[in-house]
């Protein structure tokens, strides 16, 4: 079955710098962060995909945020509701961001893979989870070999592309498949295999009903809903593929009042350390709540164009595409997650451990019986 969930590229942005009551008297009832959202959804410049950053949440971000948004021509407002008397001071984005193409498979709860395609400019990326600073967002090299729609290979394989029960509303149809693929907003028509390393297929199967139970040579494709697709054929990867990854970070100022504050978000003031893997964690700085209680990256394809990131100085992290725009690959995960692998990679060694030394104890004794 789908699973009802997408990412949003953000074609505006407001930023609600106040809110609150007027009236002294009731300073201390400001409306909910909730409230003020269904407020400004009255606004011509709000649509279903602009995204609301609230100063209150991330205060230590606020600079960064402005030094980004400051490109594409702020405009400072008041949003004044008569009948519940309510002032909200905020700023919106007049230019609006270029949005590349987003194809995401989501692995399991704590997972997903995410491919940007014909990316041409900075965007931000707003994920539909709730807020927590453990969830974290990484680079990962590109490796993928461009599908061919007039390859026999590939059409072989779609030829047996079907729509399941339930999902005719939201799922691509064959022809909608075929222009994803000459669009290049697809790049994966091969269902991924169960193994060792993805664990998460085998639990997944273990859990099918028998009217899923048929393995498929092509897995859910989505509709195109706001240059988002979900592509259920997106390789799983390892369950560890993101462990010992390198750091990108932003140099930072230090001010008079010991506060450290980023202001720039240029290519040029931004490190890199290498970790034990090929992959690299996107900056914390430039993760922040958007929308009250979601999650929201913003993403710096200036540092991508320009990074030197392989370990190896083979790996590639981005394409270019002929119209010089560019593909590259990203996993979102979130962190905790790996603790409870840890601890069941540790619960294992332990069993077996265990099964080993009762085995050869047993057969010690057996060794004895036989001499005597």
């Amino acid at each position: 079955m789908l699973n009802r969930f997408y990412f949003l590229i953000i074609i505006s942005l407001l930023w609600v710098q106040s809110y609150g009551w007027t009236s002294l008297a009731r300073a201390q009832d400001s409306p909910s962060m909730m409230e003020t959202l269904a407020l400004l959804s009255s606004l011509s410049e709000f649509s279903i995909d602009s995204g609301v950053y609230f100063d209150k949440h991330n205060p230590k971000k606020n600079k960064i945020l402005l030094s980004i948004l400051s490109k594409y021509g702020l405009t400072e407002a008041i949003f004044w509701n008569q009948p519940d008397q309510i002032r909200i001071n905020l700023l919106s984005t007049k230019n609006s961001i270029s949005i590349p193409n987003i194809e995401v498979r989501k692995i399991h709860a704590a997972k997903y893979r995410i491919r940007i395609l014909n990316a041409k400019g900075d965007f931000p990326l707003n994920f539909n989870e709730s807020f927590h600073q453990g969830w974290r967002l990484y680079l990962v090299p590109w490796s993928l070999d461009s599908e061919l729609l007039d390859s026999s290979e590939t059409q072989e394989t779609l030829s047996s592309y079907e729509i399941l029960k339930g999902n005719e509303e939201t799922q691509a149809t064959l022809k909608d498949v075929k222009r994803f693929i000459q669009k290049g907003w697809i790049t994966d028509v091969d269902s991924d295999l169960p193994s060792f390393t993805n664990p998460y297929n085998l639990i997944k199967k273990i859990g099918q009903r028998s009217s899923y139970s048929k393995k498929l040579k092509t897995d859910f494709i989505s509709k195109n809903i706001f240059n988002t697709i979900q592509n259920e054929n997106l390789p799983t990867g390892s369950f560890w593929e993101t462990w010992f990854s390198g750091s990108i970070f932003i140099k930072c100022k230090d001010k008079p009042s010991q506060q450290t504050i980023c202001e720039e978000t240029n290519a040029k003031n931004w490190q890199v350390t290498s970790g034990l893997s090929n992959t690299f964690e996107w900056p914390e700085q430039l993760h922040w709540r958007i929308n009250a209680q979601t999650n929201s990256w913003w993403i710096n394809t200036d540092f991508l164009r320009h990074a030197s990131l392989s370990v190896d100085k083979k790996s590639l992290f981005y394409q270019i595409n002929k119209d010089k725009s560019f593909d590259f690959e990203l996993v979102m995960e979130f962190w905790p997650q790996r603790l409870f692998y840890i601890g069941g990679i540790i619960s294992a060694i332990v069993l077996v451990s265990s099964l080993a030394l009762l085995l050869l104890r047993r057969n010690r004794k057996q060794s004895k019986l036989v001499i005597q």
